[in-house]
C-alpha cells in the first residue's frame, strides 16, 4: 500500500471529529459563533432566537442540488455555505456561483473474485476526488463543470480505467430554460452529464468504482406539478487512463422517461419509458454482433400505511446480428416499516431477467440491463441482472439517529441453463453449461452506514456468496468480499 493512500483517511477522521464537535456545540449552546455561522447570520439568529433550518442532503449527482435558497441569510448556517452561494450580482438572487466537491477513500477486499474462475484474490485502496463549479446566470442560463481524479493502490491485477483515471473531466454542460413559469419549466441541456432514471434499474450511476457513468449529448427536461419528463440523445463515454475521455462512437443511446406522481411529496406514482440503444459489438453467451435494442418499461411505486412498494416490468425487442430480440424482466421491492424509534423494516426483493435458450428459432432472449445502478444485488457486484432469478428477503433498522444497518440473504438461479452468468461490465463471468444445475448460489450481506456529520459518512459492507452446483461445475468456489468507505462532501 502506498503511504499516500493512508494520509487522506487520517485527515478526514481528524476533520470529521472537529466538525462533529462543532455540530454538538450548535445544539447545546445555541451560539451561532460556535456553529461557524457568518457574522450576518449571527446577527439574524441573535435577533430571532431561531437556528437556520437543516440544509438538504447531498445527492449522488451533485448537479441536481440547488442552493438558491441561501440567498436568504436566515437559511445560512453550515460551515460551507459561503462557497455554496457566492453572489454574482447585487440584488439578483439567481445570479450566483456554487463550489463543491468530494474526497472518498474506499477499501475493497475481493477473495476468490469472479467465484475463483480465472481470478484470485484482489484487494485494493481506491481514492476519488472531485471538484465542481455551478454557475447560475439568472433563472434561464446555467453552466456546470466537475473534474475528477481516481487512483488505485495495492491491486494485484492491471486496473480498469473506471478505477484509475488520475485527472479527467467528469461533467461539463450548459442549461438553457426557454420556457419558465411559476409551475412549469423546460430545461435544454447539452454537453457531458450523468443520468439516473426511476429506481436506477436500467439507467443510473456507477457509484462504487472511482469513475461513475457519464454521457455526451443532449437532454430535454420538463417539470410541472405531478409530472416530470426526460428525453435524451447521447453516446456513453469511454474511460481512458492516459488521455481525455472520449465518446464511444460504436454506441448510441436515446430515450424518453415519464413520471406521474400521485401526491405532493412525490412518494407514490407511476413511470412509463422507452430506451433505445444501437451498438456495433453486443456481447452475449451466444456470440457477438451488431445490436439494435428497444426497451419499453413501466414502474409503479408508493408508500401507504407503513407499506412501501416498487414494481417494474420491461419488454425488449429489436435485432442482434441475424437474430430478432425478445427479452424481458420483472422486479419487485416491497416492505413494511414498524412505527418505532429505530424504524425496523422487513422487505422482499425479487427479480426475473430472461436468458437465451440457445435454440435455433432465430431469437436472442438475453435481457440487457444497460447502464444499471451500482451494487444492484449487493456491494460485491458479482452478477449482472440478466439471465437470472433471485429472491432476496432483507431487513433494515436505524440503530441510532446516525447509525443504520441492513442486510439479507439473496438466492440466485439462472433463468435459462443454456445461457451464462454475466459480470457487471457485461462480459460472460461463468460460461453457459446446459447440463449443470440452474442454482447459482446464495449471497448473504450486512451493511453499516454511519452518518457521522452532514459532510462525512462511513460505510462498511460484508458479503459471503455460498456457491451452488452451477458454479461448482464451472470450477468455481465461495466468495468473500469486504469494503469500507469514507466520504467527505462539501
Amino acid at each position: 500500500m502506498e503511504p499516500a493512500a493512508w494520509i487522506f483517511p487520517l485527515l478526514l477522521l481528524t476533520f470529521s471529529a472537529a466538525l462533529a464537535d462543532e455540530g454538538a456545540a450548535t445544539v447545546t449552546s445555541g451560539s451561532p459563533t460556535e456553529s461557524g455561522a457568518s457574522a450576518p447570520q449571527a446577527e439574524v439568529v441573535a435577533e430571532t432566537g431561531e437556528s437556520p433550518p437543516a440544509p438538504p442532503a447531498y445527492k449522488i449527482l451533485r448537479f441536481t442540488e440547488n442552493y438558491s435558497y441561501l440567498s436568504d441569510p436566515v437559511k445560512r448556517g453550515d460551515l460551507f455555505d459561503p462557497i455554496k452561494y457566492i453572489p454574482l450580482r447585487t440584488n439578483e438572487p439567481y445570479w450566483y456561483l456554487t463550489l463543491g466537491g468530494e474526497v472518498r477513500e474506499r477499501f475493497e477486499g475481493n477473495y476468490d473474485q469472479n467465484f475463483g474462475i480465472g481470478a484470485g484474490d484482489n484487494s485494493f485502496w481506491l481514492q476519488r476526488i472531485t471538484l465542481l463549479a455551478d454557475m447560475h446566470l439568472g433563472q434561464r442560463v446555467r453552466f456546470f463543470v466537475e473534474g475528477i481524479s481516481g487512483v488505485i493502490a495495492g491491486q494485484s491485477e492491471p486496473p480498469s480505467p473506471v478505477q484509475k483515471d488520475p485527472i479527467n473531466l467528469q461533467f461539463a454542460f450548459a442549461d438553457v430554460l426557454p420556457y419558465l413559469t411559476e409551475d412549469e419549466r423546460l430545461t435544454l441541456r447539452a454537453g457531458r452529464f450523468g443520468m439516473s432514471l426511476g429506481s436506477g434499474r436500467l439507467v443510473a450511476t456507477r457509484a462504487a468504482p472511482n469513475i461513475p457513468f457519464k454521457f455526451d449529448g443532449f437532454e430535454a427536461i420538463y417539470d410541472r406539478p405531478f409530472w416530470h419528463a426526460t428525453a435524451f440523445v447521447t453516446r456513453p463515454v469511454n474511460e481512458h487512463t492516459d488521455r481525455f475521455d472520449s465518446d464511444d462512437y460504436s454506441t448510441e443511446f436515446w430515450g424518453l422517461y415519464l413520471t406521474r406522481w400521485f401526491d405532493d411529496s412525490h412518494k407514490s406514482g407511476v413511470d412509463a419509458y422507452y430506451l433505445g440503444i444501437a451498438r456495433e459489438h453486443g456481447q452475449y453467451a451466444s456470440g457477438t454482433g451488431n445490436e439494435h435494442r428497444h426497451s419499453f418499461g413501466t414502474r409503479l411505486f408508493g408508500e401507504k400505511n407503513q407499506w412501501d412498494w416498487n414494481g417494474e416490468a420491461v419488454l425488449q425487442v429489436g435485432d442482434f446480428g441475424n437474430q430478432s430480440i425478445l427479452a424481458w424482466t420483472a422486479s419487485l421491492d416491497a416492505g413494511y416499516t414498524w412505527d418505532a424509534s429505530w424504524k425496523p423494516r422487513l422487505g422482499l426483493k425479487a427479480d426475473i431477467a430472461s436468458g437465451d435458450n440457445n435454440s435455433t428459432n432465430g431469437t436472442q432472449g438475453t435481457f440487457d440491463a444497460l447502464f444499471f445502478k451500482s451494487g444492484y444485488f449487493n456491494d460485491a457486484s458479482l452478477i449482472r441482472p440478466q439471465n437470472i432469478i433471485d429472491v432476496h428477503p432483507n431487513f433494515s433498522a436505524d440503530l441510532t439517529r446516525s447509525l443504520s444497518i441492513d442486510g439479507g440473504a439473496d438466492v440466485f438461479w439462472r433463468y435459462s441453463r443454456n445461457d451464462a452468468v454475466y459480470a457487471v461490465p457485461g462480459f460472460v463471468a461463468v460460461p453457459a453449461l446446459s447440463t449443470a444445475s440452474a442454482f447459482v448460489g446464495t449471497a448473504t450481506d450486512v451493511n453499516l452506514e454511519w452518518r457521522l456529520q452532514r459532510h462525512i459518512t462511513l460505510l462498511a459492507s460484508y458479503v459471503h456468496f455460498f456457491t451452488g452446483g452451477y458454479i461448482h461445475a464451472a470450477g468455481g468456489r465461495d466468495v468473500n468480499y469486504v469494503s469500507t468507505t469514507m466520504s467527505f462532501l462539501f
